[in-house]
């Protein structure tokens, strides 16, 4: 080890010889395993692999950063996915050598790399333990010889554990396939002297926790959607002192309720920028960590923070679900609404969508998100995006937690100067392109449902049917439409006066057919807008934009303020 000074140490040193000479422990407030099968896992084998055909070459994995307890063990502040990652692949080849009868090969890899006798204790201990929510998974199911835990965990970390052990088993079977079974045994352990002698990291040691996580803060190469939830519960558990196990409870029910709805790690990211845009106003998420330390200065403040974030979590999850058990008492309304938004995937309306969830009585969610439903459609026509949207959702959004806003009258008043007026939709409505063919599909039916007099056109029918979507003037130039130029086809062909509806049950296969021939498909149609097209003697970029104006008529009445 080279002495730098008294608050920083490091060593150059393979990753498997730093797991064989040393015990790890990931801490509390560290996140939980991460690596996808599919991408990190097969990425990790797939360099190393690279890599070893250059024996002689090293190959670098980056930069660990651990403390050191007060037992001795190294805590990680920075790079428990490699060293986990790394562990589990040891533990899969010690698992195929005692699969084929191999055992000085299954016990070497076993009493090495993965367990210890620990003096103190006398007893035989991981080299390393993950943090609360995966060690006992990891204990049992992967690095035990006899896998006598269970394997059907329902907690996200848990299950890319085994996913990544199972990438791993299939990986190690494909060599042994691809070779002779003594050649096998001399590759795998080929691999396991390459992560110990050539696979190489910088092992930062830190004094303290500070340090370490200056380092974190500075040398993470992950990225913001990482960091970010990283240091936010690493603040937030520093703080928490004496109350830590209070702490990591209250974090862990937060995560087990957004995982209940997606497993995306973004979602997190999102989840915590939607709080502290309504707690403190408009936050941006590079602009989160900030928000939560300013705001966050004792133990008291972080169990109030956590307490926060966990109850929240409950109602993000229901937001981001119309079948969530949030909504059983609630009008049907809401349960349409969010269908709706979600479709439109409106992620800057969610802190607003998350504070009327939250504060407003059962009539009022109703009444307010359909509301919502019509400010994202008319915010996507008119394209507007970005810093007016999220400022002003952000303001009625902290407004409501500061209870200035209590009803959705009042929300209304307070939106008016964000919203879309009539003429100002009416006008965009009039040449809306649009790229994606669910939403257009949704537009559709929607002014349909208004076409019909029917009530709530905005809300998706409940009826399913298997609809196509028609480009009436096709997206090619062909002998049938020789009357079209190919600048009008790459300026019209996408706008919704070109679209139509038709039921799969009749003959919608009409591709590039000429107007004439599709007008009979279109006579015989039950949609009325549809239907009403077969009334044109021809079809052009001038019938595009009168029928689009009719449609922007029914805009306004589909998707009221």
């Amino acid at each position: 080890m080279i002495q730098m000074d008294k608050d920083l140490d490091f060593k150059l040193i393979g990753i498997a010889k730093a797991v064989k000479q040393e015990r790890f422990t990931v801490p509390s407030n560290q996140r939980e395993y991460s690596w996808l099968a599919e991408s990190q896992v097969k990425s990790f084998l797939a360099d190393i692999s690279n890599a070893i055909r250059q024996p002689d070459k090293s190959y670098f994995l980056g930069t660990i950063v651990v403390t050191i307890s007060e037992t001795g063990q190294y805590e990680i502040a920075d790079g428990q996915q490699r060293l986990a990652t790394t562990t589990i692949f040891l533990a899969a080849i010690r698992d195929w050598f005692r699969a084929k009868g191999d055992t000085d090969n299954y016990k070497d890899i076993e009493t090495s790399y993965l367990f210890t006798y620990d003096r103190k204790s006398q007893d035989i201990v991981p080299k390393l333990k993950l943090n609360v929510d995966d060690n006992e998974y990891f204990r049992t199911v992967i690095l035990s010889a006899n896998k006598g835990g269970k394997s059907d965990s329902h907690k996200r970390s848990n299950k890319l554990i085994g996913q990544a052990y199972d990438y791993m088993k299939n990986y190690i079977e494909s060599i042994e396939k691809n070779n002779r079974l003594e050649n096998a045994k001399s590759i795998l352990n080929d691999w396991i002297l390459y992560l110990e002698e050539k696979a190489k990291i910088i092992l930062l040691i830190a004094a303290n926790a500070e340090n370490a996580f200056m380092l974190f803060e500075t040398m993470n190469d992950r990225g913001l959607k990482t960091s970010q939830v990283d240091l936010v519960k690493n603040r937030l558990f520093q703080l928490a002192g004496d109350r830590l196990g209070e702490a990591q409870r209250l974090w862990s029910s937060m995560k087990s309720s957004l995982e209940s709805v997606t497993d995306d790690d973004e979602m997190t990211l999102d989840f915590l920028r939607a709080v502290c845009s309504i707690m403190f106003g408009h936050t941006t998420k590079k602009d989160i960590m900030s928000r939560i330390r300013e705001n966050t200065l004792n133990k008291t403040e972080a169990i109030k923070m956590l307490t926060l974030l966990e109850e929240f979590s409950k109602d993000f999850a229901a937001i981001l679900n119309p079948e969530h058990p949030k909504w059983n008492r609630y009008s049907h309304d809401v349960r349409k609404s969010i269908e709706v938004i979600n479709l439109f995937k409106a992620s800057q309306i969610r802190p607003l969508m998350l504070a009327v969830a939250t504060y407003f009585n059962e009539k009022n969610t109703a009444t307010s998100f359909r509301k919502l439903v019509s400010w994202s459609v008319r915010f996507i026509i008119v394209g507007i995006r970005g810093g007016r949207l999220d400022e002003g959702y952000a303001k009625l959004a902290n407004n409501i937690f500061k209870r200035t806003i209590k009803t959705d009258e009042h929300l209304k008043v307070e939106s008016e100067k964000i919203i879309v007026n009539d003429a100002q939709f009416k006008t965009a409505f009039e040449t809306a392109t649009i790229n994606t063919a669910k939403q257009a599909r949704y537009f559709l039916r929607a002014l349909e449902m208004t076409a019909r007099g029917e009530e709530k056109p905005q809300f998706i029918p409940n009826d399913d049917p298997v609809i196509n979507l028609e480009h009436i003037m096709p997206s090619s130039i062909s002998d049938e439409w020789h009357q079209i130029k190919q600048q009008d086809i790459d300026a019209y062909q996408s706008r919704l006066g070109n679209m139509a509806l038709l039921q799969a049950d009749v003959n919608s296969n009409i591709g590039n057919q000429s107007f004439d021939k599709k007008k009979k498909v279109y006579k015989n149609s039950a949609f009325i807008l549809t239907n009403q097209i077969s009334d044109l003697e021809t079809w052009d970029v001038d019938k595009i934009d009168k029928r689009q104006k009719k449609m922007a008529e029914l805009a306004v009445k589909t998707w009221p303020l």
